[in-house]
């Protein structure tokens, strides 16, 4: 009897010692992975933005000059870097949104990874990037975690949204030339979502970039009731002194809102931040201002730091079932 109990305790111990050990290699694997941390260049605000919230900001070892971080690497200019400057940084994997100066091309004959990831169309297209840079820099689960939040969030904004006969004019350049957004756009795929009619929809973009030139005649025959600049390629904030654009009912209402530029031209994490943006300035309400991009860093930080004290409490109870059976096989013998 006393050597089959000695069986029965050895054999737990065997299964205590066996999970134990399962836990020790999982924990030596991140350790490892921790220790031989890619070294990232992004080129995109957008992209930066996203290696950010998905709490991945310490792989990167160059910017663009638009990217905001507090970590004290690289500025770079997108526009004109050249792959073998890029090379000093010896990364392993370069995000790029645009291909500035045949970037891609001095990349791919120095035989650096690299991904090109142009703007969105739509929200689809943001919810696939998102998950394709967390594949990258290894932030899958995080990855998917984000997008399911912004999913969620995007459809409780639209649902929300009323307002009535709303009518708008988007800007996003003027001195050269009046340009605006159609529904093959980011932002006008937003309007459409909103039920809110953009007056250059249908405009017709030989480029089709999405971003068609629009003439001042057709701003004022289309008179909108809301109109909103997204680029900063203006003298002054008083639409009033342009010709003829003081008879416009949005800028005889006041209805005409200034949106932040890097909010206006990204496609991350922080698209939410836009709808949510154009759908309160659709309703006549106040910008309120980035809410959805900063909640999710938070969230996906602190849900990392909840699964490395589970990992850890899994580890305490294992050694202490390992000292609770060898008691008792002692107590046996």
């Amino acid at each position: 009897m006393e050597y089959q109990s000695f069986l029965v305790v050895r054999k737990e111990i065997m299964k205590y010692k066996i999970l134990i050990l399962a836990a020790l290699i999982t924990m030596c694997t991140g350790s490892e992975e921790s220790s031989t941390e890619q070294r990232v260049v992004s080129l995109s605000t957008t992209h930066t933005e996203v290696i950010q919230v998905l709490g991945a900001e310490s792989l990167l070892v160059g910017v663009d000059s638009f990217s905001e971080t507090e970590l004290p690497i690289d500025k770079i200019d997108a526009f004109t870097v050249t792959a073998e400057e890029l090379l000093e940084l010896n990364p392993d994997l370069v995000v790029v949104a645009f291909d500035f100066n045949g970037i891609i091309e001095g990349l791919e004959s120095l035989e650096i990874n690299y991904a090109l990831l142009p703007p969105a169309r739509d929200f689809d297209d943001v919810y696939t990037q998102i998950e394709e840079i967390g594949n990258l820099i290894n932030k899958s689960d995080e990855s998917l975690e984000l997008v399911s939040a912004m999913q969620s969030d995007v459809e409780e904004i639209i649902q929300n949204f009323s307002s009535e006969n709303t009518t708008v004019f988007h800007e996003i350049g003027f001195t050269y030339g009046i340009y605006t957004i159609n529904e093959n756009s980011f932002i006008g795929e937003i309007y459409n979502l909103l039920g809110i009619n953009n007056v250059a929809n249908l405009k017709e973009d030989p480029f089709g970039s999405g971003y068609p030139e629009f003439s001042e005649e057709e701003v004022l025959a289309s008179n909108p009731n809301l109109i909103v600049v997204g680029h900063s390629d203006y003298l002054n904030k008083d639409l009033s002194t342009r010709v003829g654009w003081g008879e416009i009912t949005a800028v005889q209402s006041g209805n005409v809102f200034f949106l932040d530029e890097n909010l206006a031209n990204n496609w991350g994490a922080s698209t939410v931040d836009l709808l949510n943006t154009l759908s309160a300035i659709g309703q006549s309400q106040e910008d309120p201002g980035i809410v959805y991009s900063n909640l999710y860093s938070e969230e996906i930080q602190n849900s990392s730091v909840f699964e490395n004290n589970i990992l850890y409490l899994v580890l305490f109870i294992l050694i202490g079932l390992v000292a609770y059976s060898r008691t008792r096989q002692k107590e046996t013998v």
